[in-house]
């Protein structure tokens, strides 16, 4: 059995890529000598303060405000007719991250500029920075969700005078015509949330139907002597073998004195109600004793606390009578149920939860509805999407999360991006160069090792500050069967053209049929953060590789990232001896690494092989 071991890798410290010796120069006589200070693969993250100054719109000099430089920036990209520069540079302070429209490669100069003044001329800089992207175009209607709970008046209407004041599991079918009653008006894409009281069975012909459905609160106001069918969650518990408990219904309760089926068996523990738990019953209002008590109660349905629809299943599968929330949706000029294909579920938090909660809104949904999805669907597949409409103070919205394997994760909007910066006089976005490192002497960067297969080794991939990342099987004589990964952070190519990958590798013994099955560069656009789990592309060497007999550097050749143009991108390089025999596992060394575009690719190769001294 394969056992994983994830290693990750802290940030490699900066080092001086100068090789003067100050000391030598000074005490030599040279006393205006002066080191340089040039960092060939410097990594720096902007803290939350850092983007909220960035956004920050005056300073104080002695008694006087004036703009920050970078609100000055922002004016200054403003013309007459179009302001949208400033108001675009505004949403960073508010949002506390970058955007589209206000991007890191305008405002970072700046601050590149205040934070590292001594740097030299050819320090390069991979910077990561938060960007807004924004949620899913799945979640935009619901900006303007509208919510409607069916009132008494309703009822009649949808049941033409009959008097249930329920929707019951046919009657549903006549919910999209009354919507186009009620909103006439409304345009196309609209969202309803409806909230109506469910039963599954029908009435009796036409006869009015009883018991009359109520909640706790209403009972309590109307005090009515005629059967009832109440509504509530389960409270506090006086006994579990007669049934005597509190049904609750936010701040009102009342005593149910007993609790049968309709053959008068206790059922209790037969029903497995907890506390907690939505519970309908029937019965009658007494006021005889002390408290409000609801005698003769008969057992209806109910809900344990940890209920909700069933994975895969539609917002219309729950066969459970109470309170229930529906998502509709006028598309084509007809009402229908809320649905896209690209979900596994689009629900609303039904009643019941925001009951169990004590709340009408949910204040921390990331935690909230993450909980409860991970109690309501148990079994999930990997990169499944659920869209959750629910209630906030400030009104109905929804919002996506998506199983990553692992766990439910809110697609907030919010990513990490990483930007490359050139200092030479002033700092500039190197905006065609989407990532570099050189591993030599700069360390691993923010790259990450997990290995899959070990077979007794302490590790497959390492870092050699004279070498730059090595990947070995072999060790004290001994080729082993294993599988390790060195794993990029995320590489976002949102504004390029024709980018592609490129690095300097060696490869030692093997040969050269077996390295090209065990030595293998990988990307994904939907990293799982585990190698075993994410669906990858092999990306075929271009060129034939080392072919064992050396140690020499040579280019591995170019990679066309070019069909993930506008999305992010992780590259993955697999070392696998697994794969048939291992008479001879290879060693593999990789440094100097770049991922550009093509113009700067080939400029990156042709510095690369004049230093190795390479005249292919």
């Amino acid at each position: 059995m394969k056992t994983k071991h994830i290693f990750l890798l802290a940030l490699a410290s900066v080092v001086f890529a100068s090789c003067e010796n100050y000391f030598d120069e000074k005490y030599l006589g040279n006393s205006d000598y002066k080191p340089s200070d040039v960092r060939t693969s410097m990594t720096y993250t902007l803290t939350s303060d850092d983007v909220v100054a960035i956004g920050k719109q005056c300073t104080h000099k002695g008694n006087d405000t004036v703009p920050s430089v970078y609100e000055q920036k922002a004016l200054s990209l403003c013309t007459p007719d179009d302001s949208s520069a400033y108001t675009n540079w505004l949403q960073i302070s508010k949002l506390k991250s970058f955007t589209e429209e206000a991007s890191a490669d305008i405002y970072v100069p700046m601050f590149m500029a205040q934070k590292f003044p001594y740097l030299d001329a050819g320090t390069i800089c991979n910077v990561t920075y938060p960007l807004y992207e924004g949620k899913s175009a799945r979640v935009e209607p619901f900006r303007f969700t509208t919510p409607y709970t069916l009132t008494e008046d309703d009822y009649r209407t949808i049941w033409n005078g009959r008097g249930a004041s329920y929707i019951s599991s046919e009657t549903e079918a006549a919910l999209p015509a009354f919507l186009a009653k009620t909103f006439p008006l409304a345009a196309d894409g609209k969202i309803i949330v409806l909230t109506y009281n469910y039963r599954s069975a029908e009435p009796d012909s036409i006869i009015p139907f009883l018991p009359y459905d109520c909640s706790v609160a209403q009972l309590l106001e109307a005090k009515e002597t005629e059967e009832h069918r109440l509504t509530g969650t389960v409270g506090t518990v006086k006994s579990t073998i007669y049934g005597r408990f509190y049904l609750v219904d936010g701040q009102d309760s009342i005593y149910v004195y007993g609790l049968s089926d309709e053959e008068g068996n206790r059922v209790w523990k037969d029903k497995g109600i907890q506390k907690g738990d939505l519970i309908t019953v029937k019965g009658y209002y007494s006021d005889e004793s002390s408290e409000p008590q609801f005698i003769n109660a008969v057992y209806v349905s109910h809900t344990p606390a940890n209920a909700g629809v069933p994975r895969r299943m539609s917002q219309q599968a729950s066969v459970q009578d109470g309170p229930k929330t529906v998502i509709y949706q006028l598309k084509d000029g007809a009402w229908s149920i809320f649905q896209n294909d690209q979900l596994t579920a689009a629900l609303a938090l039904q009643p019941a939860l925001y009951e169990q909660m004590g709340s009408d809104v949910i204040a921390d949904a990331q935690k909230t509805i993450g909980d409860w999805l991970r109690r309501t669907f148990l079994y999930p597949h990997d990169k499944e999407i659920y869209l959750v409409a629910y209630n906030t103070a400030s009104g109905y919205t929804a919002d996506e999360w998506t199983y990553n394997g692992t766990d439910f994760v809110m697609n907030t909007g919010f990513v990490d991006d990483v930007m490359s910066f050139v200092y030479n006089g002033s700092w500039i976005a190197n905006i065609s160069t989407y990532y570099t490192t050189p591993f030599v002497g700069d360390g691993p960067a923010d790259f990450t090792m997990q290995t899959v297969a070990l077979d007794g080794l302490n590790y497959i991939w390492r870092y050699q500050a004279a070498y730059g990342m090595t990947a070995s099987a072999y060790v004290s004589g001994t080729n082993h069967p294993v599988e390790g990964w060195l794993v990029s952070p995320k590489i976002r190519l949102k504004k390029s053209t024709a980018p592609e990958l490129t690095f300097y590798h060696a490869v030692r013994y093997g040969n050269p049929v077996s390295n090209l099955e065990w030595l293998k560069v990988k990307v994904t656009n939907n990293y799982t953060g585990d190698v075993t789990t994410t669906e990858w592309k092999h990306l075929e060497f271009t060129d034939s590789i080392p072919d064992g007999s050396n140690w020499v550097f040579r280019n591995a050749g170019r990679f066309d990232l070019s069909e993930y143009n506008g999305e992010s991108i992780v590259i993955g390089f697999e070392y696998n001896t697994t794969i048939g025999e291992v008479p001879s596992a290879p060693t593999w060394e990789i440094q100097d690494l770049l991922v550009a575009e093509k113009e700067e690719v080939d400029a990156f190769i042709k510095a690369g092989n004049e230093k190795r001294g390479i005249t292919q």
